[in-house]
């Protein structure tokens, strides 16, 4: 035990070293941690701190989030339980773990179902929706996903609402059903507006304009772009102001690239182009012109992948417009930033360019060896793509087989719970009904009694009556009959006389 806590005071010490004088939210956070009695508000605090340090440092906020966990049993709190296991599995997918992530989100759940969480339960619902969808499984994200929405629909959770349509969107985006995903998209920003939610709108505009973008309609992604970029400059999301200029970056080459293949045709027919010469180079303007722009954010925010990308759309663009001492320098340089960072994918696109580069140039020799590099990433990406694929498949598998077990456990509950349910019933139908016998004999009864009363005073009237009849004859008789000794007084008289 004295170990375990001197290791999370190393760790406490280790983060407040690395972000000290970076985030003064996190430094607060170490403070209240410190003056907090091992009770509730340090499980909430540490859940905090963790859920602050997820995106800089995973695994330090998996550390801290166990801390959480332990404290929360100890404390017997169910509630803050399900919440340290809902962040720990946020953390492990973000790590990409995915069947540690849906371990805790599931065990989250099944606590949050127990104490009836209805909140709790829509945010494991949706963030299992997340994982099977990052895992391409998107039947699965669907269903958790509309699961996840009717929870909160009910619960009149606004914020959640539009970000489970949003996920929704970006499903059925994925997979290419444009309509769909446009329809949940517009609903998102529907209820964003509603909430005045800036960050919410500019991300599902920018979605949007995504979605005009891959199916070639330029001049709606352009509108949409502009409108999430506006957006993202007014609340300084500096690194989503970068992603959406490259993206405006990449629609203007598009259309440079389709102009110059009809300037080509023009020419190949010998017609004048000059003024479209003029909109090509404009094109091409505004383009370097967004790309550099976000090559300078990235560079202040220290992203290497974001550089690396505008570094070689900057190389691809000088390349088309035959600038290639200034194309040579912006794609080595993203080549260096690939190697080191691994990007695999982003470095076969950078060994591709300098292969065109080098053949357009007339230097074949580096143009091959460019070319060689890139196939063979090309087939290290398509073996860990088969590999990927295969690990899916069985983590599907044993994800289904969880599932199944844990269903057919819950009908073994719910076959009990009826079981109960309908024993009680029956007993308590049966007692109802053996009541309404008893009370209907003593209505009998007490019925029968009331007559009896009634016949009884009835024969005591009637007894009365001719009982005052006989008093009253006998009366009568007295005052007319003279008494014995009135009649023997008067015999005396007559006597006497």
């Amino acid at each position: 035990m004295i170990l375990k806590r001197f290791l999370f005071c190393l760790t406490l010490l280790f983060c407040t070293t690395i972000m000290s004088g970076q985030n003064m939210v996190v430094d607060s956070m170490f403070a209240l941690i410190k003056k907090d009695k091992e009770d509730t508000n340090k499980v909430i605090h540490l859940d905090d701190l963790g859920w602050e340090l997820k995106s800089s440092n995973p695994d330090t906020a998996i550390i801290i989030g166990n801390h959480s966990l332990q404290l929360a049993k100890k404390l017997s709190w169910k509630k803050g339980i399900a919440s340290s296991l809902g962040h720990l599995g946020v953390y492990y997918r973000l790590k990409t773990d995915y069947p540690k992530a849906l371990d805790y989100y599931f065990q989250a759940l099944k606590i949050d179902e127990d104490i009836n969480n209805k909140e709790g339960i829509a945010k494991r619902l949706g963030n299992i929706g997340l994982v099977y969808f990052n895992q391409s499984d998107y039947p699965k994200a669907l269903d958790y996903y509309f699961r996840a929405l009717k929870i909160t629909e009910e619960l009149e959770n606004k914020n959640l609402i539009a970000s489970w349509l949003g996920n929704i969107g970006l499903v059925y985006d994925d997979q290419g059903d444009y309509p769909k995903a446009l329809d949940y998209y517009f609903k998102a920003i529907k209820i964003e507006e509603e909430q005045s939610n800036k960050l919410g709108i500019a991300t599902w505009l920018g979605n949007i304009g995504g979605v005009y973008h891959q199916q070639a309609d330029y001049t709606r992604a352009l509108d949409y772009y502009l409108k999430a970029l506006k957006l993202r400059e007014e609340i300084g999301a500096k690194n989503l102001i970068a992603t959406t200029l490259g993206n405006i970056g990449i629609v203007y080459n598009e259309q440079a690239k389709i102009l110059r293949k009809e300037i080509d045709d023009k020419q190949m027919k010998g017609e004048n182009t000059s003024a479209d010469e003029i909109h090509l180079s404009l094109l091409y303007q505004k383009s370097l012109d967004h790309y550099l722009k976000a090559l300078k954010i990235a560079e202040e925010l220290g992203g290497k992948q974001t550089v690396a990308i505008n570094l070689s759309s900057i190389g691809s663009l000088y390349v088309d417009t035959k600038k290639y001492e200034e194309a040579e320098k912006y794609l080595l340089k993203a080549l260096i930033i690939d190697e080191e960072t691994g990007a695999l994918n982003n470095e076969r696109q950078v060994q591709e360019k300098l292969s065109d580069l080098y053949t357009k140039t007339n230097r074949y020799l580096l143009a091959l060896e460019h070319y060689k590099k890139a196939m063979a990433i090309k087939d290290t990406l398509f073996s860990e793509e088969k590999n990927k694929e295969l690990t899916r498949k069985e983590m599907n598998y044993d994800f289904e087989r969880k599932e199944a077990a844990a269903k057919a456990e819950q009908e073994k509950k719910d076959a009990i719970t009826k079981i109960i349910i309908y024993s009680v019933s029956a007993g308590f139908v049966l007692v109802l009904v053996l009541a309404i016998f008893i009370f209907r004999d003593y209505k009998q009864k007490q019925k029968a009694n009331t007559i009896i009363t009634e016949q009884k005073y009835l024969v005591e009237e009637k007894q009365k009556d001719i009982m005052d009849s006989i008093h009253y004859a006998k009366r009568i008789q007295h005052s007319l009959l003279p008494t014995e000794k009135y009649i023997q007084k008067c015999l005396t008289r007559l006597q006497n006389d």
